[in-house]
């Protein structure tokens, strides 16, 4: 089980991979294009830890993208949280974590 902090560097890290590819292609960087990319990592991506990182990582950009929650700053907080929560493997209906 990932820690919090591991699980943010590991956010972190991944979306700055992204950017830096579309960097490097000289494509324009947006939501779309992040997305897009981020895809495209998760497709050939070897490591489980790393690609189980990926649908979360999309459906928060995704909901960001598509103003789901009624209060940006508030639902971003959230939003995060629930990420972190969810690979690091805790139950988030519940409040408890999962046991293995």
């Amino acid at each position: 089980m990932m820690n919090r902090s591991d699980i943010e560097q590991l956010t972190n890290e991944l979306i700055g991979q992204a950017v830096l590819m579309l960097l490097k292609r000289k494509v324009a960087v947006n939501s779309m294009a992040l997305l897009t990319q981020l895809r495209d990592m998760q497709d050939i991506e070897g490591d489980a830890r790393r690609r189980d990182a990926f649908p979360l990582i999309i459906a928060y950009i995704e909901a960001v993208v598509s103003e789901k929650t009624p209060s940006k700053h508030q639902s971003k907080k959230s939003d995060q949280t629930e990420i972190i929560r969810m690979l690091s493997g805790e139950n988030l209906k519940s409040g408890q974590g999962k046991t293995h």
